[in-house]
């Protein structure tokens, strides 16, 4: 299979540009494991394994990749794309459009949000399942990407290519489990001597900038600092390796991981911030990493 071009999903906290790296350091193993798989750019760029499973808790983006790893629904979904054009009418629909219970068009919908959205932020912020359409219009939480002047394609040339890529995703995602559940629990039901735990959580709240700051929500499902002790204390105690991605901070760097092997890449992050990417890696993956 040909090495994929572009990510799924344009998704908060994304790995694409920044997963040659991290894969450069992954321990070898025999079963891979995304709790908080999100976009997946770093599973859909690494090599394939044994025994690889994705799980997210926002039900939207695991209904994308489920539709993606099935051969027909992706067929379904590349040709409902080809005929959806690039436009702010499309764009806001996706949001106030009335529910649907149908696979394909709810993944259609996603992926809209994702690539004609300003910013990653969009595929987070939509309206929860279950609430109805409101009279008036449900409020887009990002601009359009109307942009025509930036360098190099432009946000319509990418969704005109969109849909060629959806062949390849679904070869990737063949044979992968895929899963819609809290991560701590398929961390656990996962672990092995010979798993791969990649673990990549929203970041810590003091490490990011901006208005997604504090309390501010960046994610469909945040943690807290408790969240993120409660996710350490379970990674001390696994059989298997685990590599652990985020911001440099003190909850990480001083209060969780500090006695683990420490990696950090300075990256450009949304809006072309310059960001440092830390990887903490646990002594058993520290152990075998030297083995990859």
């Amino acid at each position: 299979m040909r090495a994929l071009q572009r990510p799924p999903l344009r998704y908060r906290g994304g790995k694409w540009r920044l997963a040659p790296w991290i894969i450069s350091h992954l321990p070898a193993h025999r079963t891979y494991v995304e709790p908080f798989g999100g976009g997946a750019s770093v599973l859909m760029r690494k090599g394939r394994t044994y025994a690889e499973v994705y799980n997210d808790l926002d039900g939207e983006v695991v209904n994308v990749f489920r539709v993606l790893r099935d051969r027909y629904q992706a067929e379904a979904l590349a040709e409902a794309l080809r005929r959806t054009p690039f436009s702010r009418e499309d764009f806001e629909a996706a949001y106030n459009d009335e529910e649907t219970d149908d696979p394909v068009e709810r993944a259609r919908r996603t992926v809209v949000k994702s690539f004609m959205g300003f910013g990653s932020a969009a595929i987070h912020d939509h309206r929860p399942r279950g609430m109805r359409t409101p009279t008036s219009a449900w409020r887009t939480p990002t601009g359009f990407r109307s942009n025509s002047e930036r360098s190099g394609t432009t946000a319509a040339h990418d969704w005109a290519s969109y849909p060629e890529h959806l062949v390849s995703f679904y070869h990737r995602l063949r044979g992968v489990v895929i899963e819609n559940r809290d991560a701590l629990d398929v961390i656990a039901q996962h672990d092995g001597p010979d798993t791969l735990h990649y673990i990549d959580p929203p970041y810590v709240h003091a490490t990011r900038k901006g208005k997604r700051t504090g309390r501010g929500k960046g994610y469909s499902h945040e943690m807290d600092d408790e969240a993120h002790r409660a996710l350490a204390e379970l990674l001390r105690s696994v059989e298997g390796m685990v590599v652990v991605s985020g911001y440099p901070g003190d909850l990480y760097d001083r209060d969780l991981y500090p006695d683990w092997k420490r990696l950090e890449r300075e990256h450009l992050a949304d809006g072309a911030a310059r960001r440092r990417e830390v990887l903490w890696i646990n002594r058993r993956g520290e152990c075998l990493e030297l083995f990859a």
